[in-house]
């Protein structure tokens, strides 16, 4: 196949605008055009041209430069304001400076010198047809590669913002809805006891469980609602447009419907029950849903609960906002100092021995109590860093002295793993021998606390400290469990003791608690013995110490014995 059967098979479809002044060259050279493509208009001038072409659209304008009215390097001009990207050849005998510059300069695709030679006509024409064939080519796959582009991302997009197990929207979906700054609806569904179901048919059954439960809420939905699968077990319906009222009782709908629901799991009928919260408002609607649904949980499972201000959770929220940076900031500057309060030998009256009471006391000389910092510093992960600090410095205060000392221990300092060492190297700093150190536990470490809590305590009275199991009776004592322990004392919690010169049930409970602790060989500590009536029944009891306001408020120094004119005398009131 020749060059000219090349350019008929590209060209054959293309529409030429051609502009020339001189009649029998342009009908010769219309005759020869018409032979390669579509369709060849015609123009006399540059003016009848750029009509031409404002009225029509072509592939390729071929254009003589000497002409009237508008010359070609004027029509080309007018043509690029319009289209930069117009193929355009130009045709003429002049071949000097003074056209072929401003025609370069004007982007023009091909020269012709006239008088026109076919080959020289064919091979411009045929690499001017290449290059629009090409950009047509570019234009097509750009256009292909947008719309690729667009599904792909379109399909990313929806991947972003979809569960992929449920396939309802995610909670990326529901936290961009609810920035929305108008009045909003949730209602929170959880699934109760989801975690015991997963352990008992295995983790895939569980899966299974969340879809059965996904397609139940989208089924049961109200029309106005979206539903959004946002973690795991927790499901989240979106109302723009209803009432507190309409979605409650909704929600005691979906309870009854719920309660029908049956799940097949291996040949097994699983039944479900949710707990449902609803949150109303024009921010932070899940995280105030989700502060409803940890108050629910205390209260029990298959309940429907709203969210009101100052519950419980945010309450504390808003104390650890406030007093996170001051705990911080006390550490740093070392203002944990521990504060001691003596506890005394029943029958002989004497001081025997001291528990070690945290407190903070900042720049202006004020006092902070535990009740004030000690569980935001357990919920923020500090509490091991003052519990160092107390061991530091108790041990310092009793190096020059014979008395025993209690320093109080909790789960978190076990779990973190670096009392053993630390303790063992604060005896040894201060030549103080493990017997006089007595380590006081929450009851909750002897009741229900890690096995590998109870291995570091044994480890602990192996070693020659004391263990001490503190408020016992105020949580879920377990008997066994402190007997298995060997404690040598246990301090029954002060609630109990403050008033049982008034409460039988108290008292009784106390003598309960003295009777056991005897049976084990424990000594016992009554704290919070706060008067002269009190400590009659203690004496009465045979509880081996005391401990309380009758006798001192802790105190900065340490006062070796209980001064002649009475108990009550032993020290001012501090804190």
């Amino acid at each position: 196949m020749n060059l000219l059967d090349n350019l008929q098979n590209e060209t054959k479809n293309f529409n030429i605008l051609y502009v020339e002044d001189e009649e029998d060259a342009r009908e010769q050279t219309k005759d020869i055009l018409k032979l390669l493509f579509n369709s060849v208009d015609t123009a006399v001038d540059g003016k009848e041209g750029f009509d031409a072409y404002m009225l029509s659209s072509y592939d390729i304008v071929i254009t003589d430069i000497n002409m009237p009215r508008m010359d070609g390097i004027a029509f080309i001009k007018r043509i690029r304001e319009i289209n930069e990207n117009q193929k355009i050849i130009i045709i003429s005998a002049h071949n000097d400076a003074e056209y072929l510059i401003p025609a370069i300069e004007l982007g023009v695709d091909g020269f012709i010198v006239k008088p026109i030679q076919m080959i020289q006509l064919e091979k411009t024409l045929f690499k001017v047809t290449e290059m629009i064939h090409t950009e047509k080519l570019l234009g097509l796959y750009q256009e292909h590669l947008e719309e690729e582009v667009k599904a792909k991302t379109a399909e990313l997009v929806k991947k972003i913002v979809t569960d992929d197990l449920t396939g309802l929207l995610n909670r990326k979906a529901l936290n961009k809805m609810l920035l929305m700054s108008q009045y909003q609806i949730i209602l929170l569904v959880n699934i109760d006891n989801f975690e015991t179901l997963n352990l008992t048919y295995g983790y895939e059954k569980g899966d299974l469980i969340l879809q059965k439960v996904s397609e139940f809420l989208q089924t049961h939905k109200l029309d106005k609602a979206t539903l959004y699968s946002i973690e795991g077990d927790e499901f989240v319906f979106l109302f723009m447009d209803e009432s507190v009222e309409k979605i409650i009782e909704y929600a005691y709908i979906l309870k009854e419907l719920i309660a029908q629901y049956v799940i097949s799991i291996n040949n097994n009928d699983v039944k479900l029950t949710l707990t449902t919260v609803v949150a109303d408002g024009k921010e932070n609607l899940l995280h105030k849903a989700h502060i409803a649904l940890k108050e629910s949980r205390k209260k029990g499972k298959n309940r429907i609960d709203i969210y009101k201000e100052g519950l419980p959770i945010e309450i504390l929220q808003a104390r650890i906002a406030e007093y996170m940076p001051f705990i911080k900031e006390s550490l740093i500057k070392n203002h944990v100092v521990p504060y001691f309060q003596p506890i005394v030998n029943n029958k002989s009256m004497k001081i025997e021995k001291y528990e070690c009471l945290a407190r903070i006391v900042d720049n202006q000389g004020r006092v902070y109590t535990p009740d004030v910092f000690i569980d935001i510093a357990q919920l923020t992960g500090m509490l091991p860093d003052i519990t160092k600090i107390m061991i530091d410095k108790s041990f310092a205060a009793f190096k020059e002295n014979d008395f025993n000392f209690s320093i109080n221990i909790t789960e978190n300092d076990l779990n973190d793993g670096y009392l053993e060492y630390y303790l063992a190297e604060k005896l040894y700093e201060y030549n103080i021998d493990a017997s006089r150190v007595v380590l006081e536990v929450l009851e909750g470490i002897s009741a229900n606390g890690a096995q590998q809590s109870l291995d570091q305590i044994q480890k602990f009275k192996e070693k020659g400290f004391c263990i001490a199991i503190d408020d016992f009776g105020a949580q879920n004592s377990n008997f066994e469990r402190v007997n298995s322990m060997s404690v040598d004392f246990i301090k029954i919690d002060g609630s109990f003791i403050k008033n049982m010169d008034t409460n039988e049930n108290n008292y009784k409970i106390v003598k309960t608690i003295t009777d056991f602790s005897k049976s084990i060989g424990a000594k016992i500590i009554a704290e919070f013995v706060c008067s002269q009536a009190i400590f009659d029944h203690v004496l009465d009891l045979g509880i081996e110490y005391s401990q309380g306001y009758h006798f001192a408020q802790p105190q900065r120094e340490i006062v070796f014995e209980i001064p002649a004119e009475g108990i009550n005398t032993l020290f001012a009131p501090s804190i």
